[in-house]
């Protein structure tokens, strides 16, 4: 099955870089980001959908990075 690779930082423009950035900076990696990259409006509205989360959740920040680091172990993931 082909994947896709995700780009280098230098390889996204300005913008979409600071999303990049910012999701890393937010989960670790920004790989994922940096893979829809290569369509920036999937970039800027999961860039808006986090951004609403993040504002409107109601899960206690505590509990939501634990829920992160078990799905990351669940699938193999370095966080």
């Amino acid at each position: 099955m082909a994947r896709l690779a995700p780009q280098g930082m230098h390889e996204v423009d300005d913008e979409i870089r600071h999303l990049c950035e910012e999701a890393e900076r937010q989960s670790g990696t920004s790989a994922s980001s940096r893979t829809y990259a290569r369509n920036p409006s999937v970039v800027k509205a999961l860039a808006a959908f986090r951004a609403a989360l993040a504002r409107e959740g109601t899960i206690d920040p505590v509990l939501r990075e634990l829920v992160r680091l078990k799905i990351a172990a669940l699938n193999g993931c370095r966080y």
